[in-house]
This record gives structure tokens, sequence and C-alpha cells, in this order.
């Protein structure tokens, strides 16, 4: 802009002086040997009015390269500025979708550690569980035993009645029986120890203290 204004001002300097020699020779006479003086100066204003037209040309291609430019600076603003509307948009997409995230991040924390604490309490049931099925497993062992005591004593018993019924049946009476057989005096001692040993299993069983 100060070039264009510089050449105006240039400009129309020339346009004055251009006029004061067009105008001379009206008011002063006209002198022979001052033609060609006439004529230099004509050719150097009319050199000068030639530059000054070049470099007003070149002004004005200049100015109008400068708001060519100033319009693509003024596209390259707008662009900026939309860039930068939607990079804060995304930015604010980003800062929720990573607010988002924190939240389900925590709700993934604190479902993890109550899966923990539900695996620590399933584990610690199952120990529980393993050691109750031990003690049952013992129990029942101690059962199955039991089991098998009373079995071989029920047959001895069995096998006993047997016995003394069918010598009841050879003998005839039971006092004689047991007066005249040694044998049967011992299998009644063992029988009567065997009954003791239920009565001492039934009744520590009534009191919480035995398995029979």
């Amino acid at each position: 802009m100060r070039s264009i204004t510089h050449h105006s001002g240039a400009f129309a300097r020339v346009l004055l002086f251009s006029a004061g020699v067009f105008l001379y020779p009206l008011t002063t006479e006209a002198v022979p040997r001052e033609a060609g003086k006439n004529d230099g100066a004509m050719l150097k204003l009319q050199a000068m009015v030639k530059s000054l037209t070049a470099e007003r040309d070149a002004a004005k291609a200049e100015s109008a390269a400068m708001l060519t430019e100033l319009e693509e600076l003024k596209k390259d603003k707008q662009a900026t500025l939309a860039a930068k509307d939607s990079l804060s948009s995304e930015l604010a997409v980003q800062k929720n979708s990573v607010g988002e995230f924190r939240s389900r991040l925590g709700k993934t924390e604190s479902r993890l550690q109550e899966v923990s604490s539900q695996l620590s309490q399933t584990s610690q049931a199952k120990s529980d569980l393993d050691t109750e099925l031990t003690a049952l497993k013992a129990k029942q062992q101690a059962t199955e035993q039991q089991l098998q005591t009373c079995g071989t004593h029920n047959a001895k018993l069995s096998q006993s009645a047997q016995e003394l019924l069918e010598r009841y049946q050879s003998k005839g009476t039971w006092v004689g029986l047991l007066q005249d057989e040694p044998l049967l005096q011992f299998q009644s001692v063992e029988i009567q120890n065997i009954v003791q040993e239920y009565q001492d299993k039934i009744n520590a069983d009534q009191q919480g203290t035995g398995n029979f």
C-alpha cells in the first residue's frame, strides 16, 4: 500500500511538470534556439511517464497479488479455525470416552474384588466341606467296623443259640444242661460278655460319646 501511494504522488508531480512544460510556450516567446531543449525535455518527460506507468502497473500487479494472498490467508485462517473447532469437538469426545472408560474400569475393578471375595469364600467353604467329608469318612469307617463287629457278635450269638437249642432238645432240661456241659457254661459267659458290650455301647451312644 505504501508503494502505491508513493507512485501515485510521483505520477501527480510528473503531470504537474508536464502541464508546466506545455503551457510554457504559451506564456513566453518562442525562441528557436530553445526548441532543441524543449524536445529533450519532452523526451525525458515521456520516459519518466513511461517509467512511472510501468511502476504503477507493477504496483497494481503487486497489489492484486497481495489481495490474492490476503484472500488465501483468510481462507487458511477459516480452515484453521474450522480445524480447531473440529479438534476441540474431538477432544471433548475423547474426554468423555476417557471418563466412560474410567467409569467402566472402576466398575470392573469393583466386580473383580467382589468375585475375588466370593472365590475366597467358596474356597473356604470347600475347605470346610473337605474337612467335614474327611470326618464323615472316618465316622463311616468306624461305623462299618462296628457293624462288622456287631455282625461277628450276632453270628456268635446265633451259633450259640442254635447249639443251645440243639442241646436243650437232646438233654430235655435247661438246668441239667448247664450242670452237665462245661462248654455251654463257657459259652454262657461269652454271651454275657457280648451282651454287656452291647449294653455299654448303647449307653455310650445315648450319652453322645459312642458311635454304635
